[in-house]
């Protein structure tokens, strides 16, 4: 009897516990995103029906790159109190696929079923084939055959036959068709990351409220498989004109879950920051080459892109190293934006800028004999730009791809916008003022060079020209710089530089002299030489 009385009991404690944890579950949008350069924080609203005292909610279907220690939760009101929170992964209700991956998950299976039925047809036909030839006797090995019979019966053979292998042919036309589609479709759902049957992500959370009633859940969390990375458009459409810079962000997303029309922040914070506070380490300044300003090149290496252009069917994004600003940059998207889980890219507009610069033109003719025409941008450090790609266009053509490179301490950013052919640059050595002679113990060689530029433009140029002269880091090598025709030189990295202006139809010439000094019985290397590739036969 009184283990009867104890089972009751017990029965009826876990009917109060039931009663007082009912487990609902709930459903949540993903309203807002906050994407970091790597990774991605996802903000998520839900409205639950709640009774009076303890409940147990269960929000399924989130994305199955959940980080546990990034949840956070509020809810409205001070009549309900979160006990406790915690998550999990359900491998038996997976994350839905998006539409498009569906749609070729679904082509991909039918063309599996119809490369398995032609493998069945295939089957079929190459047995008849043999069957029909292995009973290809006629009328047994004693009995005679009209000659009418076998004329029919090798009519038979011949026509059937024919038929068979017409039907297996089309079968392997068929085939090579199949397979060349399923290929294609494969390997578009592996740029996607695409998985079959992807897990999910579930929170469950347990919430006493003190009254039966609509509560509204707030709540966050962070994901891997996300990124964005900055993307400009540099445009010029004139000297007179000011530069139109178009700020964009290409971002990905391979969180499993799908952003439809979100409200997006792009931000150069560390996501999961550590609690402890910041310590200074020691700035140590040096000198370095700041030649560019801000621009580094326009021949730059793609395969190093973070990432790929959406509308060029790119594939899968991958990563380089950038440096930012210490103080971290947040920008809000104005326009909300659907960003599948398909791990492409897609382009956001950030803003744009209208800004003022001065133009005027480069040369290295020692390198290049061209005159590049760059624009200098001043206090650009004002619109919290991040080192990125960047295409640039003048006058509405294609120009090349350069890089913006923030990390710079130059108050003035330059872009190259393409060379001038209307601007003619020649260098040349002057042989007969170029001569060797012994002194003594030591050789002594002197160089010279004719640097001519004629400006065919029908307006006024400003241009800035660089050459160098060698730079000794041996006390028994003396360089002398004979003449540079009023030039700057720089002694430490020997580089010589001139600002001329020329007016329409003006030629001015330029001589770059100097001597080197050395030991007779040594060798140095009196030019500079670049590396080339070259067949070989």
């Amino acid at each position: 009897m009184k283990n009867i009385f104890v089972w009751i009991l017990a029965v009826f404690v876990c009917g109060l516990f039931n009663m007082s944890a009912q487990v609902i579950p709930a459903k949540s949008t993903v309203n807002s995103v906050t994407v970091y350069m790597l990774g991605a924080e996802l903000h998520s609203t839900s409205e639950v029906n709640l009774t009076k005292g303890k409940s147990t909610v269960v929000f399924a279907g989130l994305s199955p790159q959940l980080n546990p220690g990034s949840i956070r939760f509020s809810v409205e009101g001070s009549d309900a109190t979160i006990l406790s929170v915690s998550s999990r992964t359900n491998y038996l209700n997976g994350q839905g696929d998006n539409k498009q991956i569906k749609l070729l998950k679904d082509s991909v299976e039918i063309l599996r079923d119809n490369l398995s039925r032609i493998a069945m047809s295939r089957e079929t036909y190459v047995k008849e084939k043999d069957l029909l030839f292995k009973n290809q006797s006629i009328g047994g090995t004693e009995n005679g055959v009209k000659v009418e019979e076998i004329q029919r019966s090798a009519d038979f053979f011949r026509q059937r036959s024919n038929e068979i292998n017409d039907l297996l042919f089309d079968l392997s036309k068929k085939e090579a068709k199949f397979r060349e589609t399923l290929s294609r479709l494969e390997q578009e759902l592996s740029e996607m990351n695409a998985q079959y049957n992807p897990p999910s992500s579930e929170i469950e959370i347990t919430i006493m409220t003190q009254r039966s009633g609509l509560v509204k859940f707030d709540f966050s969390y962070m994901v891997s498989g996300c990124g964005w990375a900055p993307k400009y458009d540099i445009r010029a459409d004139g000297i007179d004109k000011p530069i139109h810079l178009v700020y964009r962000a290409n971002l990905f997303n391979n969180s499993g879950v799908d952003w439809n029309d979100v409200k997006i922040k792009l931000s150069t914070a560390e996501p999961g920051r550590s609690a402890t506070k910041p310590t200074l380490d020691k700035w140590a300044l040096n000198y370095g080459s700041d030649v560019d300003d801000g621009f580094i090149s326009n021949e730059i290496n793609m395969d190093q892109c973070a990432t790929i252009n959406k509308e060029s069917g790119g594939g899968p994004v991958g990563f380089e190293t950038i440096r930012v600003d210490e103080l971290s940059q947040e920008f809000d998207i104005a326009v909300p934006y659907t960003i599948l889980s398909d791990s492409k890219a897609y382009t956001v507009e950030v803003s744009t800028f209208d800004l003022p610069a001065k133009f005027d033109y480069f040369a290295v003719p020692k390198m290049d004999r061209d005159a590049f025409l760059v624009a200098r941008i001043s206090d650009w450090n004002r619109l919290n730009l991040v080192s990125g790609h960047a295409s640039v266009f003048y006058a509405g053509s294609f120009v090349g791809q350069s890089y913006i490179n923030t990390s710079t301490v130059a108050d003035t950013m330059s872009i190259s916008l393409g060379r001038d052919k209307r601007i003619v640059i020649k260098r040349a050595q002057k042989m007969e003022d170029s001569k060797s002679q012994v002194i003594g113990n030591s050789l002594k060689e002197t160089f010279m060079y004719e640097i001519v530029i004629r400006n065919n433009k029908e307006s006024v140029v400003t241009i800035s020209l660089q050459d160098q002269v060698p730079v000794s880091q041996n006390g028994d090598i003396t360089v002398d710089v004979i003449n540079i025709s009023g030039g700057i030189l720089d002694p430490l990295s020997g580089i010589v530089s001139w600002n001329l202006t020329l007016q329409p139809g003006e030629t001015k010439q330029l001589i770059l002299h100097y001597s080197i000094k050395y030991p007779k019985n040594q060798k140095i290397e009196k030019r500079r030489y670049r590396s080339v590739k070259n067949a070989m036969f």
